[in-house]
């Protein structure tokens, strides 16, 4: 019985350090695709650019992730109206970490005065490839 624990609490310390390790890990990089891209600045800021749209958004969020989820929350609590948004921002955002690539990557990004909204619905953002990180 103590061997199944000590073997358990191994395995549960294990499980946490990868999960540090991939966070920490993510802290500089890029992820995006042909019309999106995120970047994360630092532990708990992260940034947004849409490619090839009318308009071009860039936004600026916190994020958390837990197990491996990240999730980005609106900064406002109601949707405000359209003439009041001066700023780009992340409406919402959830999606899947893994080594090289976010999967089913679900977010709308709203542009001021809501003159562009930007979807995306289970999409994968890989990596992307930077002078820094060849």
């Amino acid at each position: 019985m103590l061997g199944y624990l000590v073997v358990l609490g191994v395995c549960l310390c294990s499980c946490e350090k990868e999960q540090v390790s991939m966070e920490n890990m993510i802290i500089g990089k890029t992820f995006g695709n042909q019309s999106f891209s995120i970047t994360f600045e630092s532990s708990d800021s992260v940034s947004f650019k849409t490619k090839n749209t009318l308009y071009l958004l860039n936004v600026k969020s916190s994020y958390k992730i837990r197990n491996g989820k990240i999730r980005i929350e609106s900064p406002y609590i109601k949707r405000p109206d359209s003439d009041k948004i001066t700023e780009s921002y992340i409406e919402g955002f959830t999606g899947v970490l893994r080594k090289d690539r976010i999967e089913d990557a679900t977010f709308s990004v709203i542009g001021p005065n809501e003159r562009e909204q930007f979807f995306g619905d289970k999409i994968t953002l890989f990596v992307e490839k930077t002078k820094d990180h060849q």
